[in-house]
């Protein structure tokens, strides 16, 4: 009887899975060890490590910390797996026994907490788990793996980073990017959809400047910090009264320092704003309205100097492959067979970046396919609870200091769906 691609594809996981005790201790050593963006120098040392243990041809120092894992396997397509490798400036209040408590020194010189709190750790365990998966079922399928671990995600520098460096002289060149990511919704679940699912996003460091004065003669001064609180405030009045209210807009403050002591009117305010969207035209809208506003309000308030406004990230959005998206749809679809509707679900657009979609825009050449999608974290009897309740707004979000994905099923799942990711587009022997 003649044996069907889904059943090799099953044949291959079940038989090749690794070890989930050794990749739950890989997971909780990473998150155990986080670092920030551009110092994620013992992150990319166990990665490697990893890599030559399992058999990988691999580059290190791409793009600052990147590290690539190549692995050739005769004729067929080549195929592109990512993860990041960093954390964010979050200090742990999960109260697991291996939750983080580095500080490191940010790149704004301040002492900082650190936390894997958009779980990259579990995404790289995830990616670690199927280069095993794959290597070590080598003779069941051809082609070119490439896994590809990525630095300074959260701050959307590193896939232009490594580019810049040469990345695609180095590697062959991908037939289809792939990536997934992790996300508070019920663990065990993976969420899918062709087209867009994650938007623009441009991320401004602005400068308003005022005249310093003693605190007791603000009749004296120009105050850069009530002039920058009203620009701030004024902002959210470009969702609520100029954009289309079809149209997703989010316009946030991150940051905002200003002065050295309570009796000094200081000279100057810095603060960082992300503008999101879903649609070029709109984002293009909202960025000019942003700075439209905060050159106004230091005009009408009489500061001595124009605001800096330096836009250190513009991201475009992420389209999914329609073809490739549907291809791996039903690839995941017949892999669970009666559990599919459980497992498999359609993937709300979510307002967050990435800049994977860069890796699928090779400098001077024709894009590559890509699918990007998210699987869920949350411990399934906890998010059902939730959900009954009515309460799932109160589950932990990503880049909280209480994000924390129940290690399984997310990392099978995880496993699951990068391993089938793959074996939907490499040659099944």
């Amino acid at each position: 009887m003649q044996v069907t691609l889904s059943e090799r594809r099953r044949k291959i996981i079940q038989e090749f899975f690794p070890d989930p005790e050794q990749h739950a201790t890989i997971y909780k050593d990473l998150h155990q060890h986080p670092e920030l963006p551009c110092q994620e120098q013992w992150t990319a040392s166990v990665i490697a490590e990893r890599l030559e243990t399992v058999g990988f041809q691999f580059q290190r120092g791409i793009g600052g910390y990147g590290v690539v894992g190549l692995l050739r396997n005769g004729e067929g397509q080549t195929v592109l797996l990512r993860s990041e490798l960093d954390a964010l400036p979050i200090k742990e209040q999960t109260g697991l026994p291996y939750a983080s408590k580095v500080e490191q020194v940010d790149a704004d010189g301040i002492t900082k907490g650190v936390m894997h709190a958009c779980a990259h750790d579990m995404h790289m365990t995830c990616l670690l788990g199927v280069a095993a998966l794959l290597h070590d079922a080598r003779k069941a399928w051809s082609g070119t793996l490439i896994v590809l671990f990525q630095p300074n995600e959260e701050r959307l520098l590193g896939a232009k980073a490594m580019i810049d460096d040469g990345l695609f002289q180095k590697l062959p060149r991908p037939t289809v990017c792939l990536a997934q990511h992790c996300v508070p919704t019920k663990s065990g679940t993976i969420l899918v959809k062709p087209g867009r699912v994650l938007g623009y996003l441009d991320s401004l460091k602005v400068r308003v400047y005022g005249c310093g004065a003693h605190g007791a003669t603000p009749q004296l001064a120009i105050d850069p910090i009530m002039l920058a609180a009203s620009i701030i405030t004024r902002l959210q009045t470009i969702v609520s009264r100029e954009m289309d209210p079809k149209q997703p807009v989010v316009i946030g403050c991150g940051t905002f320092h200003a002065g050295t002591d309570a009796s000094i009117i200081p000279d100057y305010a810095d603060f960082q704003l992300d503008v999101r969207t879903f649609s070029e035209d709109t984002q293009k809208l909202a960025k000019a309205a942003v700075e439209r506003i905060i050159r106004k309000e230091c005009d009408v308030s009489g500061s001595p100097a124009a605001p800096r406004i330096v836009t250190v990230v513009s991201n475009p959005a992420i389209d999914n492959d329609v073809a490739a998206t549907r291809q791996f749809t039903r690839v995941l679809e017949c892999y669970y067979g009666c559990r599919a509707s459980e497992v498999v679900h359609e993937m709300p657009p979510d307002i967050v970046a990435d800049d994977f979609v860069l890796l699928a825009r090779p400098p001077g050449e024709e894009p590559i396919p890509y699918v990007y999608w998210n699987i869920g974290v949350t411990d399934p009897e906890t998010w059902e609870r939730a959900n009954r309740e009515g309460k799932l707004r109160d589950l932990p979000p990503t880049h909280s200091a209480i994000y924390a994905p129940a290690i399984e099923p997310t990392l099978r799942t995880g496993i699951e769906a990068l391993a089938l990711s793959a074996l939907t587009f490499l040659q099944l022997l």
